[in-house]
């Protein structure tokens, strides 16, 4: 069974541009789909006529647009990447958020030298009771608003970002990381999830690289054995 967090009908959309606009749209045709981690089983729709999350994956997969694997050195602004990690995640100013873990753990060497950061609506997120998470006195609700509405219009050519490195993130996204480990404590309450996002922005930092990307689906998925 899975248990889906995230969908993006929008970005099921720009996939499958003929999927029919309403909810059942969003049922899943059963397909496998090889990952860098392993094969996974997509759900198996009530109606396998209709295109679903499987279909955009397929399609997503079979593309020159191919995602890559997140941690890949080589990824880049635009591109799309498949990624498994411990997260935590919340609402934060109508902005849904997913933190990973900023330290090793068992099964995410990574952790720390590279953060990921998932950034989309709230609309998208699937079920009730999501836990909200007020800004404070360091990151303000202005200063949330300008991060995610800069990370969201980003222009993206060749590869490389517009965002200006210096201004935007030397300060900023030192505040909202240090300010979303302690709301979130990613360290107590990561769960492992699993699935596709495209890459807004690759920042480097003194301490290692932030990934930051919007999700098209974000599930539940059994730790690494």
């Amino acid at each position: 069974m899975r248990e889906l967090i995230y969908v993006s009908a929008s970005k099921l959309r720009q996939l499958v541009p003929d999927l029919p606009a309403r909810g059942g749209a969003l049922r899943d045709v059963e397909a496998e789909v090889t990952t860098p981690v392993g094969g996974f089983k997509v759900g198996k729709a009530a109606r396998e006529a209709e295109p679903g999350l499987a279909g955009a994956v397929a399609r997503l997969e079979a593309s020159e647009r191919a995602p890559k694997w997140f941690a890949d050195p080589d990824v880049r602004p635009g591109q799309w990447v498949h990624f498994e990690a411990p997260m935590s995640y919340g609402v934060v100013v109508g902005a849904a958020t997913f933190l990973d873990v900023g330290e090793p753990v068992d099964g995410y060497p990574s952790g720390g030298d590279l953060r990921l950061l998932l950034h989309g609506s709230s609309a998208h997120l699937l079920g009730a009771g999501h836990p909200e998470h007020p800004t404070g006195r360091e990151v303000t609700f202005s200063l949330w608003l300008h991060f995610t509405h800069a990370l969201r219009e980003a222009t993206v050519e060749n590869g490389r970002s517009d965002l200006d490195d210096n201004q935007l993130f030397a300060g900023w996204l030192r505040r909202v990381l240090n300010w979303l480990d302690r709301e979130f404590q990613p360290r107590f309450t990561a769960a492992w999830l699993a699935g596709y996002a495209r890459v807004t922005a690759r920042i480097p930092t003194p301490s290692g690289t932030v990934l930051a990307a919007t999700p098209l689906y974000v599930e539940h998925v059994e730790p690494p054995a």
